[in-house]
């Protein structure tokens, strides 16, 4: 009986380590594709220089999907790639270069968004989709901290690189309730850490109330600024990210219908205290084959240089694809 009792440990023993091992170790999960050399140079001439796209395999295990995701972000001190996905989980991962140019991109740990009482976030609050990142500059090993922001109950919570919660920031009032927003699912989709005007945010739509007036950006402190989107009836701020001269990137997605295809633009902000300038710097249209898809993150990297990542949406017809890529008119941006 003691026999039996102790194998049984060690069989249970086994299966927690293979778990937790399935979890956490490195794997890679990316597919090169290689575009045409025609369409890389339209790109180019459209101020967008691919550096190398990688499609990213549908699951790295079958308890750990990988889909849906809706936000990226640099951890410049732990040089990893983290990605998050609207259905509460985020990824770490290392991408691979070989001169300069993104191959591949491998798996190192996953794991769960959880709630103040250590238990996965579920239904309508685990709609994340937003992700920027503190502490990941400062040259201190192990203490970047993520900070989220969600759709359906829309707030912004800090939480571990292990997902979990740290505290949550207070919101300003129009920002709090769901019905000032144009739908439940178009609320606070991103978010960024600017170093004076610290964490901005921004509902994927326009707000309800004051109407007519673009997309939007907001701090917690209730400062606003408006920018005209390149469509008014169906443009959708989806992606933020902060430049080491303090301006912001701002990617917009322009869907209209299934058969029109998705277009995806990038903005150029530059913001103080009291007001805004905004540049289109780029834009992909559907004619683009292979970007023809769902991009909604966005995060600067080094020099002029962004990764961007494409939501499969859980459907069969879309892909993951995670695109490496240069602003040629930006110049060389100083760390």
């Amino acid at each position: 009986m003691i026999l039996l009792k102790e194998l049984g440990r060690i069989i249970l023993l086994f299966i927690c380590l293979t778990y937790l091992s399935h979890a956490s170790a490195e794997r890679d999960i990316g597919d090169a594709i290689d575009l045409p050399k025609s369409q890389l140079q339209q790109l180019e001439q459209n101020n967008f220089k691919v550096l190398g796209v990688v499609q990213l395999k549908q699951n790295a295990g079958s308890d750990f999907p990988l889909m849906e995701f809706s936000g990226l972000a640099w951890d410049h001190d732990q040089k990893q790639l983290i990605i998050l996905s609207d259905r509460s989980y985020i990824i770490h991962t290392t991408p691979i270069f070989e001169n300069d140019r993104l191959v591949d991109i491998t798996l190192n740990s996953y794991h769960f968004l959880k709630d103040k009482n250590g238990k996965k976030l579920k239904h309508k609050f685990s709609d994340s989709e937003g992700l920027a990142l503190d502490n990941a500059k400062n040259e201190i090993d192990g203490d970047t901290e993520l900070i989220i922001s969600f759709e359906r109950k829309p707030r912004i919570i800090k939480f571990t690189t292990e997902g979990k919660h740290i505290s949550q920031y207070p919101l300003a009032n129009n920002l709090k309730d769901i019905k000032n927003y144009a739908g439940a699912n178009k609320s606070l989709e991103a978010i960024t850490l600017h170093p004076k005007l610290k964490i901005i945010t921004g509902p994927e739509r326009p707000l309800k109330k004051p109407s007519g007036i673009g997309l939007s950006l907001h701090t917690i402190n209730n400062d606003v600024w408006h920018f005209k989107p390149e469509s008014a009836d169906h443009g959708s701020l989806v992606g933020l990210t902060t430049l080491p001269d303090n301006r912001l990137v701002a990617l917009e997605r322009i869907y209209t219908n299934v058969f029109a295809g998705i277009s995806s633009v990038l903005h150029l902000i530059t913001l103080d205290s009291d007001s805004i300038q905004e540049e289109q710097i780029s834009k992909l249209n559907p004619s683009a084959s292979y970007f023809n898809e769902n991009f909604e993150g966005i995060t600067w990297h080094k020099d002029n240089r962004f990764f961007m990542i494409s939501d499969d949406n859980d459907n069969i017809f879309q892909r993951t694809l995670l695109v490496y890529f240069e602003i040629p008119s930006l110049g060389t941006l100083e760390e």
